[in-house]
């Protein structure tokens, strides 16, 4: 048994070898991430993509936006020429006309025309759907901390898609070590955010009324004082949570989900490589969402 170990051993050791590529060039490639939805004004970031091994640092954010753009947004019926804003770094394209914002059952196109380089989209507002009651649901391990529960009743009418956000309206209490001894006073999120798994549609619940359970969302790079160690994806006792849930359509279900698998796995030497389902058609890549919305708010006790 000795005298096979050894072997085995020798034969991992001379099985190592050091491979070595050049990978090719590629062209900037326009990558289209916009979204309409009930009550809000449109949101388009038009971008650059960039090299997989390229370095991020600080001069990235006034190369990779795309400006001066010709971006077209119609509701079937009313066509509105979309301005370029600069909010704090990012900038969006959007309309401050009220007819622009997004309308339940209204189907939205969108063309964007960048010199000799064009892209269209469609997207789907449906009508929303109500959560019917939300808890704060304790995580036995720990008194102060937990999930929201939910309770909701889906159409007997099979094809409905949805995605769940939720936003802590609250404000911190008190300063945190550096850097974040400055957040007193200010609201946890900054948006609603989409916890892992956000996305579903209704192919195993057609129909039926059932509970479910879901967990917080971060932010990326923007994450609080409280969002890594024990706390990190719960919320707590004394969170004021804006709960949005939001109906979607089969696309833009596809792309979310692949998006997510993507995020858990990356750095697996296990995953899959390859495109995102996109709904973006012509000379680049990119998502419409379309999300028809409902709000609840919760408060965490």
């Amino acid at each position: 048994m000795k005298n096979l170990n050894y072997i085995f051993i020798f034969l991992i050791i001379s099985c190592t070898k050091t491979i070595e590529f050049n990978l090719p060039q590629t062209d900037q490639t326009m990558i289209l991430e916009a979204t309409v939805e009930s009550g809000l004004p449109p949101r388009i970031v038009i971008t650059n993509s960039q090299g997989y091994f390229d370095p991020i640092d600080s001069s990235l954010l006034n190369e990779i936006f795309i400006h001066d753009a010709d971006v077209v947004l119609s509701d079937g019926n009313q066509e509105f020429i979309l301005q370029e804003f600069n909010f704090n770094g990012i900038y969006v394209y959007s309309s401050l006309d009220f007819a622009a914002f997004g309308q339940y059952g209204k189907t939205y196109s969108l063309k964007v025309n960048k010199g000799n380089k064009t892209l269209t989209a469609r997207a789907k507002i449906p009508q929303p759907l109500e959560i019917d009651s939300l808890w704060f649901e304790k995580y036995e391990a720990y008194d102060s901390l937990g999930l929201i529960g939910a309770k909701f009743t889906d159409p007997d009418t099979l094809g409905n898609c949805y995605r769940w956000f939720a936003q802590r309206i609250n404000t911190y209490k008190y300063n945190y070590p550096y850097p974040f001894d400055n957040v007193k006073g200010t609201v946890k999120d900054n948006r609603p955010l989409a916890p892992i798994g956000s996305s579903t549609d209704d192919k195993l619940f057609n129909g039926l009324t059932f509970d479910f359970i879901f967990a917080r969302g971060e932010d990326g790079d923007f994450e609080g004082p409280d969002d890594e160690g024990v706390e990190e994806g719960f919320f707590k006792t004394g969170d004021t949570i804006l709960v949005k849930s939001t109906t979607t359509t089969y696309p833009v279900y596809l792309y979310v989900r692949a998006m997510e698998n993507a995020a858990v796995s990356n750095g697996s030497i296990f995953a899959s490589s390859g495109n995102l389902p996109y709904n973006v058609q012509g000379d680049g890549l990119g998502i419409f969402y379309g999300y028809g919305v409902s709000y609840d708010t919760l408060i965490c006790e």
